[in-house]
């Protein structure tokens, strides 16, 4: 919170959501998705998607969005499985330079997906789906 006078202004949090990037068109789509549904979900935040590589915006772009609507703290979320090279190492990198280009805004990282028993639930609808679109249950 920060009072200015009087008044109490409350700090509006960034979710910028990072996928990787991917030459097919879908992975896009997808990520964009998936933003729209968090925006509904964090209706306070401020919610934009950003890549990794091969597809815009990048993260630096996507932490511009966000400063640019208001943002005094940045949470990456990372849309992947796993804390892999680009994960692990270039976010760090992407905050160190974003605290330079923007003094006094606040970034984290929230935890990458890992194991989660409700991903294993997807993965068994899709299985599902499968054997039963192959006939094969």
């Amino acid at each position: 919170m920060i009072t200015k006078g009087r008044k109490v202004e409350q700090v509006r949090t960034g979710l910028l959501l990072i996928g990787h990037g991917s030459r097919a068109e879908e992975a896009a789509k997808v990520l964009a998705e998936v933003a729209a549904s968090l925006r509904r979900h964090f209706r306070k935040c401020v919610v934009e998607a950003s890549f990794l590589e091969i597809n815009q915006p990048d993260v630096p772009a996507g932490i511009d969005r966000l400063v640019a609507q208001g943002a005094g703290r940045i949470l990456f979320v990372p849309y992947s499985p796993y804390l892999d090279g680009q994960v692990g190492r270039d976010l760090p990198e992407h905050i160190a330079a974003a605290r330079t280009r923007h003094p006094g805004i606040e970034i984290r990282i929230a935890p990458h997906f890992g194991y989660d028993a409700r991903l294993v639930d997807v993965c068994a609808d899709r299985i599902h789906r499968g054997l039963r679109d192959g006939r094969w249950l």
